[in-house]
């Protein structure tokens, strides 16, 4: 068997794919819809309905959703029949009986539901039912207007709008189904007539009723309904149009194979060389492709086929240039970083589409709500590493510094007057503050690479606002009040680890502990977060970092809330300040690992020794030769090479990084 079929073997994984995130469901590699089912409350063996949420906007919290109810009711789960694999899920449901699959599209889904007796036997009528929940369980936005329209026995064509918080919504669809309608009617308004070809104001949810038999004569699709779900954020006809040229023609097992095809070949950017056969090692490595999975659910591409697309301005666009992307926040810290390192054209798109979004917002600002600092990091970050031309400098730089200092967001409006967020008109302060000085050094190092003197002194101020925020005498964090007096309030204790951690300037934040042995203290008595593995870097036990970050490693399949840093942290290496162009170095989760990168060019991260046991980094060499800083270079990764980690079952107390080998700071002592 070749290790190519091994490969995607590897990727078969069970239901927990993409579980437990915000974007649960099925779907393509940074497509624009995810088809996920939804539990009833917390029981995890009854199934409401199938949502599609249809990702429009540049929140990917707010999208447009429509739900399909097989059999038109909730379904109970046959235990342990659910299976998920990259774009497909298939599950098996006891009563009414039905064996259920979905399988994912660019631009929407396929469904084929079979219905049975007890007896096994085929039914001979099934149904389904349509509804439009609205960003269900989701405040930032609520349906505007729907409508359905019964173009033809088998067409279903129609539209929900919906409002979010700085954008309104456009999600039309059209949906084919493999047998006629026999009759359709509304759930909600029995005195609405059946039949009736528009369908529109509160006479949601619909119900359709199909014969699945075609007489006495038995046939091998008895029992079976199809379904082809596509979307636009055009009009119907963009969806007609998507649904005709992407899905008509094919079967589903055919849409099946492309879905988990494209997840291959994006899947692939990454391989796991440790061979195969050892149970606990096979977990990790599945763990491993679902947070990579994750990581490419969005952004989520938007063009309908024919390359149109709905903007933030609510026109009608094409880009011949870009592909368009959206749902580009929110996202985790590490993830336009990882997409940076692995997927850099991916990310030259994903910034074009932010900088157009720039460009059609009367408030000119960047996607992202209060302090949008992921398209910021993004702008800052990909800039770094070398990913743009030097020729759109000047223009990122706008894009940021006008979001830094928009007065139509109250955030940095109130910080700008202040120098940081006042306790009373946030209550995470402290955290939008130390924001607000990371944004800030973003646009201080863009300016300086622009040669925008202004901007560089006009900004210099607000890269060290979290110092607003430090008690002098402790370095505890603490709230300020508007007239600079320390606020008092019964969360102090809890918030005064909050600035252990600040990206582009750790030299200050441990100097300002007390120094290193004091800092080291700090982060052995603080509560746990992705980043403090890393801080032990600037102590003198750096091996600390190394086993805590083996134990969160382990445990990741009980949290499962952060795939880019567990996609990064597998290969010993952490973007802790993006807009830098460093990695500081970790300790590898795998034996060997290659890494496919932009221009052919081939990582390998090894480590030889590694085991349950040989858990700490001896020693680092990179292309053969010791690095003996805590970082690697982005331009050194690129160009591709050997990364290499020696491990040992006991730390290597004499391993510690002081001056220049220590990552980058804004202040350096």
């Amino acid at each position: 068997m070749t290790g190519r079929l091994f490969f995607f073997m590897a990727l078969i994984v069970p239901a927990t794919l993409f579980a437990e995130s915000r974007e649960d469901g099925v779907s393509m590699p940074f497509g624009s819809v995810s088809v996920s089912p939804d539990h009833a409350g917390s029981q995890s063996g009854v199934v409401n309905a199938f949502s599609h949420r249809f990702y429009h906007s540049s929140s990917a919290a707010q999208y447009g959703e429509l739900s399909i109810v097989p059999g038109a009711g909730s379904l109970t789960v046959a235990e342990g029949s659910e299976f998920y694999s990259p774009g497909y899920y298939k599950v098996l449901s006891d009563s009414p009986g039905m064996e259920i699959r979905v399988t994912a599209a660019e631009e929407g889904a396929a469904h084929r539901y079979a219905y049975f007796t007890l007896s096994g036997s085929p039914q001979k009528e099934g149904s389904i039912m349509l509804d439009f929940l609205g960003n269900a369980g989701e405040q930032s936005a609520r349906d505007v207007v729907a409508e359905v329209r019964v173009t033809d026995p088998v067409t279903v064509t129609g539209y929900v709008i919906s409002r979010g918080e700085r954008e309104t919504g456009h999600t039309y669809f059209a949906i084919r189904f493999s047998r006629p309608v026999k009759r359709y009617f509304s759930k909600s308004n029995p005195a609405f007539p059946e039949n009736y070809p528009i369908i529109s104001g509160n006479e949601f949810p619909l119900v359709f009723v199909f014969d699945l038999v075609k007489g006495e004569q038995q046939y091998v699709d008895d029992g079976v309904l199809e379904i082809r779900v596509a979307f636009s954020s055009v009009d119907a006809a963009g969806a007609l149009n998507n649904l005709e040229t992407g899905m008509e023609g094919k079967n589903f097992e055919t849409l099946q194979w492309e879905a988990s095809q494209q997840w291959e070949k994006e899947l692939a950017v990454i391989t796991v060389d440790d061979p195969y056969g050892n149970e606990e090692l096979e977990n990790r490595r599945s763990l491993f492709y679902k947070a990579l999975g994750r990581t490419m659910e969005t952004p989520a591409s938007l063009q309908d086929r024919d390359g149109k697309f709905r903007g933030n301005d609510n026109n009608i666009h094409a880009s011949p240039f870009y592909d368009h992307y959206t749902a580009v926040y929110p996202v985790e810290r590490e993830r336009y970083p990882l997409m940076n390192f692995i997927q850099p054209e991916k990310s030259r798109q994903i910034v074009a589409s932010m900088l157009a979004y720039y460009d059609r917002n009367v408030l000119e600002m960047l996607p992202g709500e209060h302090l949008p600092i992921e398209a910021v990091s993004l702008l800052a970050d990909a800039h770094a590493g070398g990913l743009l031309p030097a020729s759109l400098t000047p223009s990122l730089l706008e894009a940021m510094n006008s979001t830094l200092r928009s007065p139509n967001d109250p955030v940095t409006s109130r910080t700008q007057e202040s120098g940081f967020v006042p306790a009373a008109s946030h209550p995470c302060s402290i955290d939008l503050t130390n924001d607000y000085g990371y944004m800030s050094w973003c646009v201080f190092m863009m300016a300086g690479a622009a040669g925008d003197v202004n901007t560089v002194n006009e900004t210099r101020p607000f890269v060290t606002a979290y110092q607003w925020l430090l008690e002098p005498e402790t370095g505890y964090a603490r709230q300020r009040n508007n007239d600079l007096s320390w606020h008092n309030d019964p969360d102090s204790l809890e918030n005064r680890d909050r600035l252990l951690f600040v990206p582009h300037n750790m030299n200050d934040i441990v100097e300002r502990s007390g120094g290193r042995k004091a800092y080291e203290k700090r982060l052995d008595s603080t509560s746990l977060f992705d980043e403090l593995p890393y801080l032990y870097t600037w102590t003198a036990s750096p091996w600390k970092g190394q086993k805590l970050l083996r134990a969160m490693m382990d445990s990741y399949g009980e949290t499962v809330d952060s795939p880019s840093w567990f996609v990064f942290s597998a290969m010993g290496l952490y973007p802790l300040c993006p807009g830098t162009d460093q990695y500081v170095l970790g300790a590898p989760y795998f034996k060997k690992m290659t890494v496919h990168l932009e221009n052919n060019k081939i990582l390998t991260i090894e480590a030889p020794l590694l085991n349950p046991a040989n858990i700490y980094v001896r020693e680092v060499r990179w292309n053969g030769k010791l690095l003996d800083k805590a970082y690697i270079t982005h331009q050194e990764l690129a160009e591709g090479g050997k990364l290499e980690f020696h491990m040992s079952s006991r730390p290597a107390r004499g391993r510690t990084f002081r001056r220049e080998k220590l990552p980058y700071s804004f202040l350096k002592k």
